[in-house]
């Protein structure tokens, strides 16, 4: 019996599904399916994911029309039949000890709902960064607006609590945030505090996206901090900054700056042993 389904929502994704694919079947843990689900693509990715279908974990769905991620992903929880259910982008890279070492861990502790894990940062060509770091027990609201729950395509969780805890489409570029703001308290979150992604985020165009993400982030914030408005209006004051930054950034092109920031920097030792276990995983 597979213990690990692994769901890939993607959408004009040509350019990097294929290393996004390649370090899944590069696992060392190789008890898993994987369900590759497209949106609408209108790129060669589709054609693309299908050619991996010899392999009998892989499954490939296309209904043609374009639903957005938020359906994608509730559609993927629905379709896995495996106990532990995994989130991954088509443009990320997964560390080839990822599925390993986070199903050892839910195994290990079976009070644990969700388990997640840092990350490496990586650009457009492949090339680490830095290290993304997160809280590793987190358990409250503020850990969610401090960024410090989960890397959102690092987690891997009971099937049955996703299925109980569906992504709500309301919250276009935040159904995740919105999802652990809802079940933090109620639920057991964990990361293992070592890079088990790489996460594309140099380089790729992002200043839509950021800033209708930002906005998705204010409205979580008037929902959870009705009752603390000095909080809530410092926060949102906070947000409209950084959203003011980030656009000012962009027109100059220094917008990689901003993103490097949210990342550790990394030793050149560090940073070598990283890219090599990249490599490996996407050849």
């Amino acid at each position: 019996m597979n213990l690990v389904y692994v769901g890939i929502p993607f959408y004009n994704a040509e350019k990097y599904l294929d290393y996004a694919i390649r370090s899944v079947l590069n696992q060392t843990y190789t008890n898993w399916k994987m369900t590759l689900i497209d949106d609408g693509s209108t790129d060669s990715s589709l054609a693309l994911a299908r050619k991996y279908t010899s392999d009998t974990r892989v499954k490939v769905i296309s209904d043609g029309r374009n639903k957005g991620l938020v359906y994608r992903l509730n559609e993927l929880v629905k379709l896995s039949d495996c106990k532990y259910f995994v989130r991954m982008d088509a443009d990320d890279i997964m560390h080839p000890q990822r599925l390993e070492k986070q199903l050892r861990y839910l195994e290990e502790h079976p009070q644990a709902d969700v388990v997640g894990s840092w990350a490496y940062s990586i650009d457009t060509g492949n090339r680490v960064v830095g290290i993304l770091k997160n809280k590793v027990n987190p358990s409250v609201i503020g850990d969610v607006f401090a960024h410090a729950c989960f890397i959102h395509p690092s987690v891997m969780g009971k099937r049955d609590w996703f299925s109980n805890n569906p992504y709500d489409s309301r919250y276009i570029r935040v159904e995740d945030m919105e999802l652990w703001c809802r079940t933090i308290e109620k639920s057991n979150f964990y990361n293992l505090s070592e890079p088990l992604l790489f996460y594309r985020e140099i380089g790729v165009p992002y200043l839509y996206k950021y800033l209708l993400s930002m906005k998705g982030v204010r409205t979580l914030i008037i929902k959870y901090y009705s009752a603390n408005l000095l909080k809530r209006y410092g926060m949102l004051i906070i947000n409209y900054v950084k959203c003011l930054l980030y656009a000012l950034f962009t027109v100059f092109g220094l917008q990689n700056i901003l993103i490097k920031r949210r990342s550790n920097s990394i030793s050149f030792k560090l940073k070598t042993e990283a890219s090599s276990k990249l490599m490996a995983v996407i050849k």
